[in-house]
C-alpha cells in the first residue's frame, strides 16, 4: 500500500468521524428529527462485538472489536457491514501475497436496554453490496425493527441521517449524525456518492434511504500514486434501499451458515 494510499485513507476515515460540513443548510436545527428517529428506530441500532482472528504467514492473532448493527425483523436478523466478517487484506495492497486475512466469530448483541449481551450467528453476506446479515439466538416475543420495505429513494442533493450507538463509556445512548448525497455514478455498477457515516440512512422523514460504507478496496485500487490532494474521490458510497431491501429478504429466509 503507497504512502499516498494510506494518506487518503486516513483522510476518508477521519472525514467520516464528523458531521457533513453542507447537510445543515436546509434546516433550523435537526431536534424535531432527531426526537422522531429515536422514538422510530432508536431501539432498533444495536451493538455488535465479535472476536476477529487476524491470520499471517501462519500466525494468528485475536482481536476483540465491535461494530454498529440495525435490527431488520422483528424476530432478530441484524444488518452489518460485510466487512467486519471477513476481510483478505490483499485485495487492500499491491503485492500482497501472503497478505493477512482477517474471519470473524464469537458474535453478541446487546439490546437497547439491556445489560445483557446475547448470542449471535452469520445468516450470510453479500460482497457486491457490502453487507452482511446475524441472526440473534432464542429470541423472546417480538423486537423493534427498521422495515427496509418502507424506504424512499436517496438522489444528490438529499440530506439523510444516521443513528449510531456509542460505546459504554458515553453510556450506550444512540446519537445521530447528518449526511448528504454529493453525486451517482453507474461505474462500475449504479451507485450513490455519500458524504456521512457508515451505517443505514434515514431521510428526514425517518424512511431508510440506504446503507452507507466505505469501499475500502476500490480506494485502494486507485491508480493514483501522487498526494495531489484530489478529493473528488474521498467520498463514501450509498447502496439504494430497494437494494438492501430484496438482499435483506433472501437473507431472511436462510438458516445460520454453518462453519462460519
Amino acid at each position: 500500500m503507497t504512502l499516498a494510499r494510506l494518506f487518503a485513507l486516513a483522510l476518508l476515515l477521519g472525514s467520516a468521524c464528523l458531521p457533513a460540513a453542507h447537510a445543515a443548510e436546509d434546516f433550523d436545527d435537526y431536534q424535531d428529527v432527531f426526537s422522531m428517529l429515536g422514538e422510530r428506530h432508536g431501539d432498533a441500532v444495536v451493538t455488535v462485538k465479535f472476536v476477529m482472528s487476524v491470520t499471517n504467514s501462519g500466525n494468528e492473532q485475536r482481536i476483540e472489536d465491535r461494530t454498529q448493527a440495525v435490527l431488520v425483523s422483528a424476530d432478530g436478523l441484524l444488518l452489518v457491514p460485510e466487512r467486519t466478517i471477513s476481510l483478505d487484506l490483499s485485495s487492500l495492497r499491491e503485492g500482497s501475497q501472503g497478505a493477512p486475512v482477517a474471519k470473524s466469530s464469537d458474535f453478541r448483541v446487546r439490546l437497547a436496554g439491556s445489560d445483557e449481551w446475547q448470542p449471535a450467528d452469520l445468516v450470510t453476506r453479500d460482497s457486491a453490496l457490502g453487507l452482511a446479515w446475524l441472526r440473534l439466538r432464542d429470541v423472546q416475543g417480538e423486537l423493534p425493527f427498521v422495515d427496509l420495505a418502507k424506504g424512499t429513494p436517496a438522489k444528490p442533493g438529499m440530506v439523510f441521517f444516521s443513528a449510531l450507538r456509542t460505546s459504554d463509556e458515553y453510556g450506550g445512548v444512540v446519537v445521530y449524525r447528518p449526511g448528504l448525497v454529493l453525486g451517482e455514478t453507474h461505474t462500475p455498477t449504479y451507485r450513490l456518492l455519500v458524504d456521512g457515516v457508515p451505517g443505514l440512512a434515514f431521510s428526514h422523514d425517518g424512511l431508510p434511504m440506504g446503507y452507507v460504507d466505505i469501499d475500502l478496496a476500490q480506494m485502494m485500487r486507485s491508480q493514483n500514486p501522487g498526494i495531489g490532494m484530489d478529493m473528488a474521490d474521498m467520498v463514501l458510497r450509498l447502496t439504494p434501499v430497494e437494494k438492501v431491501a430484496a438482499a435483506t429478504a433472501q437473507a431472511a429466509g436462510l438458516p445460520i451458515a454453518g462453519g462460519e
